[in-house]
């Protein structure tokens, strides 16, 4: 008889993991609305005369801070996810609730900032649940989780625009937050922080614990072993990469006199091309190896990169961007495997929360980085190639992962 967690489909029973990795995925969808605050940019200019220097401050706060995963990584270890993604609704569904009443350019920093630290707690708890139900498949259960986050960059920046355009901009915050406190209520309901809750074990745990050494290290531990430097760098270098282009590449198009819409296609098919790497990646990371695997799609990263220098027509930008988006997405999927690999799943969420402030270091670095290259040459080729050469020293540290033992 299936337990009451595991529902009878025919003769087959369903695994309560695949229904944590349904929840995850609801949580990482929200996580893609950070891709979208650009559409926001032109309704605010018109309301209120702000500069774009200035509401891009306000967008660098949020996304920094939705980065900052330490802390509430470090609380579902100790309290469950649960707890941590009902944490992150009422942030970020408040704070994009709060969005939709400022008269100040102050009050517009403070609650667009509460958002971006909610979401915070919606990436490294749920990818930590993960690596706590699944031994076997743990590749393709994470792969497809964290497609959701490529899905909202591709799916929330054409809906916000459409919203916009019909309800204006305050409505459009309003249906975000109540969007937004409906998913991830579903979410926080479904998740679970581990299977020995619901009395279960991991998928695959009896396979596994045949083939796997135990390992479980603290934060403390696990910044003492070269690999967890090894990953810190590449997280930094990839994403200084990463924000770099995803910021520039649409002005860079215009430059070349490209219209807006078909420069803008560049980021939707980046976002595609991302949410299928994810899926695919983390399936193949079941079968092959690991590490050969991260060090083979970050190098489409920096390939990538390289491509948009002195790139003059849509179409080698358009490739471009299919490229980042098979390299990004294949490794950010590989990712915590790898780290559950060399340190375990015991506090996996304390260790991916501090990777994850490599993010907000490259997010910090990379946009300033070519924004200030463009000032001062007045186009973005040696942006581009500084972005693929930082991307290049991202493959170097993640090839010498392949030397330590997992």
């Amino acid at each position: 008889m299936p337990t009451k967690y595991e529902k009878t489909i025919g003769e087959k029973k369903l695994f309560y993991g695949w229904i944590v990795v349904l929840a995850s995925f609801l949580s990482m969808l929200v996580v893609g609305l950070i891709y979208s605050y650009g559409v926001f940019v032109k309704p605010l200019t018109q309301e209120f005369g702000w500069s774009r220097a200035s509401i891009s401050l306000a967008f660098s706060i949020s996304i920094f801070l939705s980065t900052m995963s330490l802390p509430l990584g470090r609380m579902s270890d100790l309290y469950g996810v649960r707890k941590v993604v009902a944490i992150g609704a009422f942030l970020t569904g408040g704070g994009l609730l709060l969005s939709s009443q400022v008269t100040s350019l102050v009050e517009f920093c403070i609650y667009i900032g509460i958002a971006g630290f909610g979401i915070s707690a919606l990436y490294v708890p749920p990818v930590s649940a993960i690596a706590r139900w699944f031994e076997k498949g743990k590749g393709m259960a994470t792969g497809f989780a964290v497609s959701a986050l490529s899905g909202g960059m591709a799916l929330f920046p054409p809906v916000i625009g459409m919203l916009i355009e019909i309800f204006g901009w305050r409505t459009t915050f309003l249906i975000l937050g109540i969007l937004v406190l409906l998913l991830l209520s579903i979410s926080s309901f479904l998740i679970r922080h581990e299977p020995k809750t619901l009395g279960l074990t991991p998928y695959g745990g009896d396979i596994a614990a045949k083939n796997e050494r135990p390992v479980e290290c603290d934060l403390k531990s696990a910044m003492g072993k070269k690999p967890f430097w090894y990953i810190y760098l590449v997280m930094v270098f990839t994403h200084i990469s990463l924000f770099l282009v995803t910021v520039h590449v649409v002005p860079h198009a215009i430059g070349l006199g490209i219209n807006e819409i078909t420069a803008s296609t560049a980021l939707t098919l980046l976002g595609i091309c991302s949410m299928l790497a994810r899926i695919i990646g983390g399936a193949a990371s079941d079968k092959l190896s690991t590490t050969n695997l991260f060090t083979i799609f970050i190098a489409l990263q920096s390939i990538a990169t390289f491509l948009l220098f002195r790139s003059g027509d849509i179409w080698i930008i358009y490739l471009a961007m299919v490229l980042m988006g098979i390299g990004f997405g294949g490794w950010i999927a590989i990712y915590p495997i790898i780290v559950r690999g060399f340190f375990g799943t015991k506090h996996i969420g304390s260790i991916l929360g501090t990777f994850d402030s490599g993010v907000g270091l490259g997010g910090l670095i990379g946009p300033y980085l070519g924004g200030l290259i463009f000032d001062s040459v007045k186009n973005y080729d040696l942006a581009f190639l500084l972005g693929g050469t930082i991307c290049a020293l991202a493959v170097v540290f993640s090839a010498l992962l392949r030397k330590e033992k997992i």
